[in-house]
């Protein structure tokens, strides 16, 4: 006769207790690791590890170079199925995928994709930010406002303000000179000087005030710079965005820390939007009450004006705060590694600086350039193109996500996977660019795309393909709108930099733009070291600086009814 054990009745509260709890995690195991595999008809790419799908094979540092890599085995024209743990990544490796899937089927894949941090910790509830905002009604009213401020159209318009901005940036730079007429990025804060500057322009666009002008705010560009970086610190990938378990680790004895600074991260976050908000308060209600005939009516004091008389509502206090924001880093960091590239490309290829000096100087005819001089710059446009395809700030871009499920070429894209633009890969094809991992600017000179000079890559059919110069600013209906602002902004000071300074490297310093040894990648590709130096050009004054500020600032302050040198 078989004997039963019993389980005794003790026992029974402890069963009823644990046996849930494990349960579910067993069942979350089972899952997640379910999720690690490839799904069915998912688009080729190499076979990965259970449980980690392909995380260890990707190149740490550098993801887009086992991108470009494994597309020369899967195919460049053909998307590539990534798997980063649970998650789908598709991968886009050559320009004609981008305009089949982000131009032409824009309306599916203009999504971002879902982001731990971002959405449930720092722009959750009823807090928004344009570039995490999936596609839809009230994204196409903020880029309509948006590009209502920093279009093209609007850029014309604020041609004073980004000529005084830029002649102010020399004479900030002035005040960095040292005993041997040299500025110096590692004995005066250059870099420092730049982000001011950089921040300039997005700020009076958007709230009529510059950073640098808000101390009564209780804003500064330091406080600014300190909250981005802080910012990008919490929200960069970690393990807990792989392995959602980690997730669920409680707030005690400190093994969850980063909840306490993404709350902290948030706090600060809508502060410092607020700042903006009074900002642009007040250049709205000196407009209200007549006490102004100002020129330039900042996007936030347009939105509160609309607001108010039209009762439009679909933009909160919150928002416009949160876009002031994002408006000023994303102009600060991706702005600032552009501008430091071009100065180190610039000290290293002195003959390259000589040739876009001398069509600064032959198009000014030696004066000060100015903005409307930029689009005959026909060489310094060819080297911003050369910059742009050989060290991309945005080597993989901003990703997108598709809003459903899409078949293309019979290879599945599951909704909401995360869609690569591999940057990187596009400007560095051997099949598109002659030497491609050379810089050379006058390739732009003798294609408009910088490309072969053959008949796969004929000027106009690639024209009548939508096809990009570049690809830095991304595509389809999330490409930056704040692109143009940028271009105007960086060409013109760089056009002011050179007909005022020389460019020099640190004495003694070789300067290294390698990928493997001089760049990092984190918010954007940026040097790793910042190492020049500007010298006041032989036959150029002071005084020339100072008073092309003077007249500059003029101009600016008429636009925005500075009275009493207010703001100089």
């Amino acid at each position: 006769m078989a004997m039963v054990m019993a389980i005794p009745i003790s026992f029974i509260p402890a069963i009823i207790l644990f046996c849930p709890p494990f349960l579910f995690l067993i069942g979350h195991t089972i899952s997640f690791l379910l999720d690690t595999l490839r799904p069915k008809s998912f688009p080729p790419g190499p076979c990965g590890q259970l449980g980690l799908g392909n995380l260890v094979q990707v190149n740490k540092r550098f993801p887009f170079l086992s991108y470009g890599a494994w597309a020369q085995t899967y195919g460049k024209d053909t998307p590539l199925g990534i798997k980063r743990v649970a998650s789908n990544v598709v991968v886009l490796n050559s320009a004609r995928l981008v305009r089949e899937l982000f131009e032409r089927r824009g309306a599916i894949y203009s999504d971002r994709p879902w982001q731990y941090m971002n959405h449930v910790w720092i722009y959750s509830g009823d807090m928004r930010e344009a570039i995490f905002e999936n596609n839809g009604v009230w994204l196409t009213k903020w880029r309509k406002e948006f590009n209502n401020h920093f279009g093209p159209a609007a850029i014309t318009r604020l041609h004073p303000i980004y000529e005084a901005e830029t002649a102010r940036l020399l004479v900030k730079l002035l005040r960095l000179e040292g005993p041997v007429r040299k500025i110096s990025s590692s004995s005066a804060d250059l870099e420092a000087i730049l982000l001011g500057w950089l921040m300039s322009v997005p700020s009076l666009g958007i709230c009529g005030k510059r950073v640098d002008d808000m101390a009564d705010l209780g804003l500064t560009p330091e406080r600014f710079k300190q909250s981005t970086d802080e910012y990008a610190a919490v929200a960069a990938p970690t393990m807990r965005d792989l392995f959602p378990i980690l997730r669920y680790i409680p707030e005690v004895f400190g093994m969850a820390g980063w909840k306490t600074r993404a709350r902290a991260v948030r706090r600060d976050i809508m502060e410092i939007g607020m700042k903006f908000v009074i900002a642009a308060e007040e250049q709205r209600a000196a407009l209200d009450t007549g006490k102004t005939t100002i020129e330039w009516e900042s996007m936030l004091a347009r939105m509160l004006k609309d607001q108010r008389e039209k009762g439009e509502d679909m933009f909160t206090v919150m928002d416009m705060g949160n876009t002031a924001c994002h408006v000023v880093a994303a102009a600060m960091n991706t702005s600032l590694s552009v501008f430091s590239i071009m100065l180190l490309i610039l000290a290293k290829h002195r003959d390259v600086q000589e040739r876009v000096r001398s069509e600064v100087l032959e198009v000014s005819g030696g004066r000060p350039p100015k903005a409307s001089d930029l689009p005959r710059l026909k060489y310094t446009e060819a080297f911003w193109n050369e910059v742009h395809r050989w060290r991309p700030v945005a080597p993989q871009g901003v990703p997108h996500a598709p809003s459903r499920d899409d078949i293309y070429n019979g290879h599945r894209i599951p909704k909401g996977a995360t869609m690569i633009m591999n940057v990187w890969q596009i400007h560095h094809s051997p099949e598109d660019y002659d030497s491609p991992d050379d810089f050379i600017p006058e390739r732009f000179l003798r294609h408009p795309y910088g490309m072969r000079l053959d008949e796969a890559h004929d000027a106009a059919h690639l024209e009548s393909a939508s096809a990009r110069v570049t690809y830095d600013f991304g595509a389809g209906r999330r490409i930056c709108p704040g692109m143009h602002s940028a271009k105007q902004s960086l060409l013109l000071g760089l056009a002011k930099v050179l007909w005022a300074f020389d460019i020099l490297p640190q004495e003694g310093k070789e300067i290294d733009l390698s990928l493997e040894t001089g760049l990092v990648q984190d918010i954007a590709l940026h040097p790793r070291e910042f190492d020049v130096l500007l010298t006041l050009r032989e036959g150029r004054t002071r005084e020339e600086v100072l008073e092309h500020y003077e007249k500059a600032y003029e101009r600016e302050a008429e636009m925005m009814n500075w009275k009493g040198g207010l703001y100089k």
